[in-house]
C-alpha cells in the first residue's frame, strides 16, 4: 500500500513512497489536497469551490472543482473520499502530515532536549511558504491564519528548547536555537536577553553587547519602545565584565510583568430571561475547558436565534476557568486596531504608537502568550477582519458567533448549530418577560403567539416586551394580527431592535442569484419542500439549484430536513416573500401551482409521495384559487379527491371543494358544480357536521334535478339518509333510502344498489334490528362480489363485524373485521382502518384480552384524531373507558368517559351520548358516588326513550 507524505511547514512537499507525486502539479489541486488533509473532516463542494475559486461565479467554480478532482483521482486513488455533496481526506489510508507530528509533540508538557530538537526541526519555514494560489483570497486568508499559528507554536518550542539548553549549559546549542527564534520574532525581547546572556558566558562579550544594540534598535523601530530595565541591567553587567555574577543564574529571564491590573471580564450585562439552552451551553463550555479540543468554537445560526445571548451566558459561566480574563468584541462593527488597542490597555500595555494592525496583533499575542484568556468575537462576517484578533497561545480559547457555517470552517472552528427554541421554551421565555398573571389570563392566545413566531427568541422577546408596555392590549388580538403573514414582520419591532433588520443583514450578503432563489422560498411560507420543486419554479437546473440551497444552509438562512428536504423559518419566509416583488408574484405563483398540480396528477394513489407534500399541495391549490386559475383548481380536486377521503383528510377536502364550487360556478358548469357540492357535503358528513352536509347535498340535488342527472340525485338521497340515521331520524332516512333505491333500479345501477343496502343496513343496526342488518349487509356484499367491486365492501364488512360483536358471535365478528382490515390496508383507507381497529378492540375486550383491546383501541383513536371525526372519536373513547373500567382503572375510565361525553355533545351524537352516560354511571358506582351515578342513569334513560332504541333501553333496565 502506498504511503503519502505531505509536508506543509516550509515549501510544500507531496511525496508517495519517498518520491514526488506524479500528476499533481496544479496549484489548486495541491491546495485542495492540503486543505482536506489538514482539516481532516468532510467539506461541502459548495464550500470548497468558494474557498479556491471565490473570484469566479458559482457555476464556473463548481466546474473547476470537478476538473481538479478528475485530475487528482489517478494519482490519489484511495486517499480521497468523494461523495455527491462532500469531499474528505481518507485518514484510514497510510499517510503522514508534518504539522500533526509537530503540533502533537509541542503540546506535551514534559519533553526532553532531543525530543524538542526533533520537533522544532520539522519547522522548515512558514506554513505553505511561498505557496501562492491565484484568485483564492479565502484560501490565502486561511493560510495566513495557519502561518501565524504555527509560527507562534515554533517560537514557543524554540524558547522552551533554549531554556533547557541554558540550564544544561549547552551554550553553543542554545545560541543557535535563539538565533533561529529571533529569525521568527525579531522583536522578542526575552530571546534577545537570553542570547546576550549565553554569548557573554561563552566568551563572546562583544557579540553580547552588539546583540543589545540590535535589540534596542528593533524595539524602537518596530514598537517605539525602549528595552526593559532587566535587559538594560544585563547589558550593563556584561559591559562591566561582571560575568561572575551571571554564572550562578543561568536561567531564562522572564518577560516584564504587566502592571498589576485586575483581569478584565468584558461580557455584556446579564441576560434576565435566558431559557432553553442549558444542554448546548454546558456542551460548549465543557469543550472550551478541554485542552485537547479545537481552540476555536463557533455558534452558528440565523439572525435573531440567540447566538450572542448564549455566548454571553457561556462567557459568564467560564470566568473562573479563564483567570486572566474574558475579552469581548463586536466583530462586525469594531475596527481590529481599536479592539487590539483597547484590549492591550486592559492588561497595562500602550500600543498607541504601533502603526499597523499586523504589528499590533503580534505584540498583543506576545502579551497573551502565558495567559489563560477567553476571547468572544460576536457577529463574525469576515475572516480577514478577525484574523488579527485571534491569539496563538495554547492556553487561550476563542468563541465566535456567526451566520455562515463555511466561514466557521475556514477559521478551523468547531461548529455548534443553534436553532429556534422548542415550543415549551418559547412559551417559557414569553411568560418570563410578560409575567405569569398576564399569560395565565389568556394561555391559548399566548401559545398561539409563540407558534406564529415559530419560537424565534428575538421575535418572542420583542413581542413580549411590546405587550408588557401595553398592559390593556389583549393577547388574542395580537395573536390574530400575527396570523397576517404580510404584516407580521412590521409588528416585530421595539426601540432599536427589529427582526426584519436582523434578516436584512443576511440578505445583503447574498449575490443576485442567491437573492432570487431565497425570495422564491418565501412561496413555501415555512413549509418543508424538495429541491426539485424549487428548481421547477425557478426554472433552473436541479443540480445548480441544489448548490444554491447548500449555500443558503451554510449561511443559516435555510435548514436541511431529513435526507432530501429543506425548510425556511416562517419569519424568514415572510421576509423572503417581501423580496419577491409584486411584479413577479403572479407569474411565480402560477408556476408554483402548476408544478404541484402535475405532482398531484402523477402521484394520485402514491400516498407515501403525497404525505410530505400535503401542505404544499393545498397552498398551490390556494394560489390557483387566489389568482382565479379556475381549471387548475378543478384539476387539483380531480387529482386529490380520492386521496383526501382515503387518508381521512376531510378538512382539506372541504376547503378544496369550496374553491372548486367557486371555480365551477364561474365556468357555469352546473354538472361539475353539483358533483363538487356533493363531495363537499360528504366531507362535512365524515366530520359529523350534519347541518353543513345537508345544505351542500340539497344544493347539489337542486343542480342535479336541473340537469336531470339521476345518478347524482340517487347518490345525494343515499348520503342524506346517512345524515338522518346519525340524527336518529329514521322516518326521514327511510324516505331518502326509498328514493335512492327507486332511482338505482331505474338506472339498473347494481353497484349503487349495494350502497343503498349498506345505508339501510346501518339504519337497522342503529334501531337494534340486528337480523335485518345482517340480511341487508350480506346481500350488499354479494352484489359487490358479483360486480368485482370488493374494494367498496370495507364499511359493510365493518358493520357486519360490529353487529356480530353485539350478538356475541365473536369468531364470525373477528372474521369480518379481519377481511375489512385487509382491504383497508390494501387500499390505504385511513378512516376505515381506524374504525376497524376499534371493532377489533371491542372484540378483544369481550374476549377478556384487555391489553390487546387497549392497543387496538388506542391505535384507532390516534388515527381518528388526525381525521377530525369527533363522533367516531367519542365512540372509541367510550370503548377505551370500558376497557379501563374492566381493568379496575376507574380514574382513567372516568376521564375517557368525560371526554367522550364532551365530543358527543359537540358532534350532536345522541345515541353514543346515551351509551356514554351509562359508562359514566358505572364509573361513579365504582367510586361509591351513587347520586352522580343515578343522574347519569336517568340521562341515559331519557335519551333511550326518545331514540326508541330497544337494546339501549334493555341495557339500562338491566344495569341501573
Amino acid at each position: 500500500m502506498t504511503m503519502l507524505n505531505i509536508s506543509v511547514l516550509g515549501k510544500l512537499r507531496i511525496q508517495q513512497n519517498g518520491r514526488p507525486l506524479p500528476g499533481l502539479v496544479a496549484r489548486k489541486s495541491q491546495a485542495l489536497l492540503c486543505y482536506l488533509a489538514f482539516t481532516g473532516q468532510p467539506h461541502s463542494r459548495q464550500a470548497l469551490a468558494g474557498l479556491l475559486w471565490s473570484e469566479m461565479d458559482e457555476e464556473k467554480a463548481r466546474r473547476n472543482l470537478r476538473v481538479a478532482l478528475s485530475r487528482m483521482k489517478g494519482s490519489l486513488a484511495g486517499h480521497l473520499i468523494i461523495q455527491r455533496r462532500t469531499l474528505a481526506f481518507n485518514k484510514e489510508r497510510p499517510y503522514a502530515l508534518d504539522v500533526t507530528q509537530f503540533e502533537t509533540t509541542l503540546k506535551q508538557k514534559e519533553l526532553s532536549i532531543d525530543e524538542l530538537k526533533q520537533a522544532t526541526k520539522l519547522y522548515r519555514g512558514s506554513f505553505l511558504d511561498d505557496f501562492n494560489v491565484r484568485d483564492a483570497p479565502l484560501f490565502e486568508e486561511w493560510v495566513r491564519l495557519q502561518q501565524e499559528h504555527y509560527r507562534q507554536l515554533a517560537m514557543d518550542g524554540l524558547y522552551r528548547l533554549s531554556a533547557m539548553q541554558t540550564e544544561a549549559q549547552q551554550f553553543n546549542d542554545g545560541i543557535e536555537t535563539l538565533n533561529r527564534l529571533l529569525l521568527l520574532e525579531p522583536w522578542m525581547e526575552e530571546a534577545h536577553r537570553q542570547l546576550m546572556l549565553l554569548l557573554a558566558v561563552s566568551g563572546q562579550r562583544t557579540a553580547a553587547l552588539a546583540q543589545y544594540e540590535t535589540c534596542a534598535a528593533l524595539l524602537d523601530e518596530e514598537l517605539g519602545v525602549e528595552p526593559a530595565s532587566e535587559t538594560t541591567a544585563l547589558y550593563q553587567k556584561i559591559r562591566a565584565e561582571e560575568l561572575d555574577d551571571l554564572l550562578p543564574h543561568l536561567t531564562v529571564v522572564p518577560s516584564p510583568a504587566p502592571k498589576p491590573l485586575p483581569p478584565p471580564f468584558q461580557m455584556p450585562a446579564g441576560i434576565p430571561h435566558f431559557v432553553g439552552r442549558a444542554a448546548q451551553q454546558q456542551a460548549i463550555a465543557q469543550t472550551l475547558q478541554d485542552d485537547e479540543t479545537t481552540a476555536v468554537q463557533a455558534i452558528v445560526g440565523m439572525g435573531g436565534v440567540g447566538k450572542s445571548t448564549l455566548a454571553a451566558q457561556i462567557a459568564a459561566q467560564l470566568q473562573g476557568h479563564f483567570p486572566d480574563g474574558v475579552l469581548w468584541a463586536n466583530a462586525a462593527t469594531s475596527e481590529p486596531m481599536s479592539v487590539l488597542e483597547s484590549w492591550a490597555q486592559l492588561y497595562g500595555y500602550d500600543f498607541s504608537a504601533v502603526g499597523d494592525v499586523e504589528s499590533m496583533a503580534a505584540a498583543f499575542r506576545s502579551a497573551l502568550a502565558d495567559k489563560r484568556v477567553l476571547l468572544v468575537l460576536d457577529d463574525v462576517r469576515s475572516a480577514a477582519r478577525i484574523r488579527p484578533l485571534l491569539p496563538s497561545g495554547s492556553n487561550c480559547r476563542v468563541l465566535l458567533t456567526m451566520r455562515d457555517q463555511d466561514l466557521a470552517r475556514v477559521l478551523n472552528a468547531q461548529v455548534w448549530s443553534l436553532q429556534e427554541l422548542s415550543p415549551e421554551n418559547g412559551r417559557l421565555l414569553f411568560r418570563r418577560i410578560l409575567g405569569e398573571k398576564r399569560v395565565e389570563a389568556e394561555p391559548d392566545a399566548a401559545a398561539a403567539i409563540c407558534d406564529e413566531l415559530a419560537n424565534l427568541p428575538l421575535a418572542v422577546e420583542i413581542t413580549a416586551q411590546r405587550l408588557k408596555s401595553r398592559p390593556r392590549r389583549k393577547l388574542a388580538d395580537l395573536a390574530q394580527r400575527l396570523r397576517d403573514e404580510k404584516e407580521r414582520l412590521s409588528l416585530l419591532t421595539i426601540s432599536d431592535r427589529e427582526v426584519r433588520a436582523s434578516f436584512a443583514l443576511s440578505w445583503e450578503t447574498l449575490d443576485r442569484d442567491l437573492k432570487r432563489v431565497f425570495a422564491l422560498l418565501g412561496l413555501f411560507a415555512g413549509r418543508s419542500f424538495a429541491a426539485e420543486a424549487v428548481a421547477r419554479i425557478a426554472e433552473m437546473d436541479a443540480y445548480l439549484l441544489e448548490d444554491k440551497l447548500y449555500a443558503l444552509v451554510a449561511l443559516s438562512l435555510l435548514r436541511e430536513e431529513g435526507q432530501t428536504r429543506y425548510q425556511l423559518h416562517p419569519l424568514l419566509a415572510d421576509f423572503a416573500r417581501e423580496q419577491l416583488g409584486e411584479d413577479v408574484e403572479e407569474e411565480v405563483n402560477g408556476r408554483f401551482a402548476h408544478y404541484y398540480l402535475q405532482f398531484a396528477q402523477q402521484n394520485q394513489t402514491d400516498y407515501d409521495a403525497l404525505r410530505p407534500e400535503w401542505d404544499n399541495l393545498m397552498a398551490a391549490m390556494a394560489a390557483a384559487h387566489t389568482h382565479q386559475l379556475h381549471q387548475t383548481v378543478i384539476d387539483f380536486a380531480d387529482a386529490l379527491n380520492d386521496a383526501w377521503f382515503a387518508r381521512g383528510r376531510y378538512t382539506q377536502a372541504r376547503i378544496g371543494h369550496q374553491w372548486v364550487s367557486v371555480a365551477t360556478k364561474k365556468q357555469k358548469n352546473e354538472i361539475a358544480q353539483s358533483n363538487s357540492l356533493r363531495q363537499l357535503g360528504l366531507a362535512c358528513l365524515e366530520q359529523r357536521d350534519f347541518h353543513e352536509a345537508t345544505q351542500h347535498l340539497l344544493e347539489s340535488n337542486q343542480l342535479s334535478e336541473k340537469t336531470n342527472n339521476l345518478a347524482s340525485i340517487a347518490q345525494n338521497h343515499c348520503d342524506l339518509a346517512r345524515i338522518a340515521i346519525e340524527q336518529s331520524d329514521y322516518d326521514r332516512a327511510k324516505k331518502h333510502i326509498l328514493s335512492s333505491r327507486s332511482l338505482r333500479e331505474t338506472l339498473e345501477d347494481t353497484e349503487g344498489m349495494a350502497d343503498v343496502l349498506h345505508v339501510e343496513a346501518r339504519m337497522h343496526y342503529f334501531r337494534g334490528d340486528y337480523e335485518e342488518t345482517i340480511r341487508l349487509g350480506t346481500r350488499g356484499l354479494s352484489i359487490l362480489e358479483a360486480n368485482g367491486k370488493i374494494e367498496k365492501a370495507i364499511r359493510t364488512l365493518s358493520l357486519l363485524a360490529t353487529t356480530f360483536t353485539v350478538k356475541n358471535d365473536l369468531n364470525l365478528a373477528e372474521s369480518y373485521a379481519r377481511q375489512a382490515l385487509q382491504l383497508s390496508e390494501r387500499f390505504q383507507d385511513k378512516g376505515d382502518r381506524a374504525v376497524i381497529f376499534s371493532v377489533l378492540g371491542n372484540i378483544a375486550r369481550l374476549q377478556e384480552r384487555l391489553d390487546i383491546a387497549q392497543q387496538y383501541t388506542e391505535t384507532s383513536l390516534r388515527l381518528l384524531e388526525t381525521v377530525g371525526d369527533l363522533g367516531s372519536q367519542a365512540m372509541v373513547l367510550y370503548q377505551l373507558g370500558r376497557i379501563h373500567l374492566k381493568k379496575d382503572q376507574v380514574e382513567l375510565a372516568l376521564q375517557k368517559g368525560l371526554r367522550s361525553m364532551e365530543l358527543c355533545q359537540l358532534a350532536q351524537f345522541r345515541l353514543q351520548l346515551a351509551w356514554t352516560f351509562t359508562h359514566l354511571a358505572e364509573c361513579f358506582e365504582h367510586m361509591n358516588q351513587f347520586s352522580l351515578a343515578q343522574e347519569k342513569w336517568q340521562a341515559a334513560r331519557e335519551l333511550a326513550q326518545s331514540l326508541k332504541h330497544p337494546v339501549l333501553t334493555n341495557y339500562i333496565r338491566k344495569h341501573s
